[in-house]
């Protein structure tokens, strides 16, 4: 049976098809208009020749007129189809990029440029928040290094408080059924990637040349100068005054000359910075142009777009109009006739320098909504490309409950591809519980670890989870489960497991923070059978009523007596079944101790020669 994310997929790849058969039909037609171009050419230049040289020199000009304004419209109609080409080929590479999140085809799932992994982390490593095959990449749909950024730190550092999760989720969940708006947004994004924005720029522009201004007076003073220039160069035209006009155009190169270090200061720049806006403004005037009245909390986050006075797409206008202006100067000719007549650069420094003022007051808090915003959109494209997964129910310890709560069902692995999953059921209620997980070798005893810490990792991130359905208290997390050995500090692999186990027990003696969820697999796997269990046993008492609880697994089945000395250990395992001499797992977690081992038998199905 096809899940709701396999037939989300299916729809994707309907509308790729329709996509493609429509640029089909564009690629047709630019073909023919690039014949049309060049058939227009030469028979202008034929008319042209025809008329010059048959007819009369009016003819001639008239042929050429008429060939050039055909060629401009056919010129014109040509860019805006190969511009709706690239777009339509932007838009079904973005469909093909979700269609891989929900296969989890990681060679077709983007990367980011840069991304370094801390090894002291948490979690980080241990539960594949960030690399190569990870939940950060599975989740990112941000298109700037900021947010990317702050969707990085939501993933490895989750929220503790009730209110700042439940806030989050709220918003995504509003955020999930526009589908339509975040498909444009994503579109913009591409765009805005392809051409490398830079928000730090802008921000470090802003703080820049503060008092460089140009005053009003230099301005208005221009002004009068240009009206007695041209008043009296009309009269001398007409031989009523003789040329008083030039002592006016000196003063106007004066004038000018005295500003020219202070518009330099101002004006270069912003033709490069304000580019740089009017990139970010398409995404910003997006989102002010967008009604979210029908969701309370997604339009009150959003509020400052939405500013009647002063939001994006009114200081857009303003400036996009100075950057047209600021295109013209490009032509030295037309830059030196039009500030011999009017204050043209004096007044651009001038419109410029406000603008910059406005910028200097809105534009951090909106680049800050703005990567916010990305990564808000990047977990509601999660949610809805999994709409079979669902959001958890938060529980807020200080009025509900006093005890840890973690309870699921149908709880299984975000990173492993749908029709490979097994899911679950899974709770932990009592107060500083710890669960002894053991189990047959390679029967799912560290893939459920990642599955509870991912899925809890989600959850505090104010996404959805997978499971049918999870409430869980807020948990600080930490984890122990991919040691290895750490060359650059020159640790051994077991001490490099002692110092993470210190780590744990540091976090859970820390009674001011929130509970922590520990998750240890294969405790003290660094060292020999009869030390592993002694230390094994010794720290496992010493994590007993400390400010959390958690689960560990380990191939030590005498640790299992724990549970009869204590009533907060609890055992549970994994076990695996033989059928026509070979192992099969359920990867499907059983209360109590694991009655078996399989270690000799997969030493005998691996080719050993082993007597069981």
């Amino acid at each position: 049976m096809m899940t709701s994310s396999q037939k989300i997929a299916q729809h994707e790849l309907k509308t790729i098809s329709k996509l493609q058969q429509r640029i089909d039909f564009l690629n047709k037609k630019s073909n023919s208009l690039s014949y049309y171009r060049l058939a227009v050419i030469i028979a202008g230049i034929i008319l042209s020749f025809i008329g010059f040289n048959y007819v009369n020199t009016w003819a001639g000009i008239g042929a050429l007129i008429v060939s050039f304004t055909i060629f401009g419209i056919l010129a014109t109609i040509h860019s805006k189809i190969i511009f709706r080409i690239d777009k339509l080929n932007k838009w079904i590479k973005l469909k093909n990029i979700r269609i891989a999140r929900i296969n989890l085809d990681w060679n077709n799932i983007p990367k980011w440029k840069k991304e370094e992994r801390d090894s002291h982390h948490p979690f980080e490593i241990d539960l594949d928040i960030t690399g190569n095959y990870s939940l950060l990449r599975l989740l990112n749909n941000t298109f700037s290094k900021e947010g990317f950024d702050k969707l990085k730190s939501w993933l490895l550092f989750p929220l503790t408080n009730y209110n700042e999760v439940t806030d989050r989720q709220s918003i995504v969940k509003e955020l999930i059924p526009f589908n339509s708006f975040r498909e444009k947004l994503f579109l913009r994004f591409s765009y805005l990637k392809q051409n490398e924005f830079e928000g730090t720029s802008l921000l470090n522009w802003l703080k820049t040349d503060e008092n460089v201004k140009i005053s009003n007076f230099a301005f208005v003073l221009y002004c009068l100068i240009s009206v007695f220039n041209i008043t009296f160069f009309i009269l001398a035209a007409n031989n009523i005054l003789p040329n008083m006009w030039v002592i006016g155009y000196l003063s106007i190169l004066i004038l000018y000359g005295s500003q020219e270090k202070k518009m330099k200061k101002i004006i270069g720049p912003s033709e490069i910075i304000f580019d740089e806006y009017l990139k970010l403004s398409k995404i910003l005037n997006l989102i002010s142009k967008t009604d979210f009245k029908n969701s309370p909390v997604l339009k009150k986050h959003l509020q400052m777009f939405h500013d009647e006075a002063e939001n994006p797409v009114h200081i857009s206008k303003k400036i996009n109009r100075l950057i047209t202006l600021l295109s013209f100067r490009e032509n030295s000719i037309f830059r030196f006739l039009i500030n011999s007549i009017l204050p043209y650069d004096i007044y651009l420094s001038i419109q410029l320098s406000k603008q910059k003022e406005i910028l200097k007051k809105y534009l951090p808090q909106w680049l800050d909504n703005l990567y916010e915003f990305e990564a808000l959109n990047s977990l509601a494209e999660f949610g809805y490309i999994n709409p079979n997964y669902s959001f958890p129910r938060i529980i807020d310890n200080e009025t509900e409950s006093k005890a840890h709560v973690f309870t699921s069902k149908e709880l299984s692995h975000p990173l492993i591809p749908i029709e490979s999953r097994i899911a679950n059921d899974f709770s932990l209620e009592k107060q500083n519980e710890i669960i002894i997980i053991t189990g047959s070798n390679m029967s799912g005893k560290s893939t459920f670890l990642k599955t509870i810490g991912l899925n809890l990792c989600l959850a505090l991130a104010g996404a959805p989870v997978s499971a049918e359905k999870l409430e869980t208290s807020v948990f600080r997390i930490f984890t122990c489960i991919k040691i290895t050995d750490d060359l650059n500090e020159g640790l051994s692999y077991f001490y490099a497991e002692v110092k993470r186990l210190k780590g744990i027990y540091d976090a859970i003696c820390d009674s001011s923070a929130p509970p922590l969820f520990f998750l240890i697999d294969e405790i003290f796997k660094g060292t020999n059978n009869r030390e592993r269990l002694i230390g094994s046993t010794e720290y496992i008492k010493s994590l007993i009523g400390k400010n959390g609880c958690g689960m560990i697994s380990t191939h030590d089945l005498e640790l299992v007596n724990l549970g009869k000395e204590f009533d907060i250990i609890t055992n549970m395992h994994f076990k695996e079944h033989i059928i026509e001499n070979k192992m099969v797992f359920d990867y499907k977690i059983n209360a109590g101790p694991c009655p078996t081992s399989n270690a000799l038998r997969i030493m005998k199905l691996g080719g050993l020669n082993i007597e069981i």
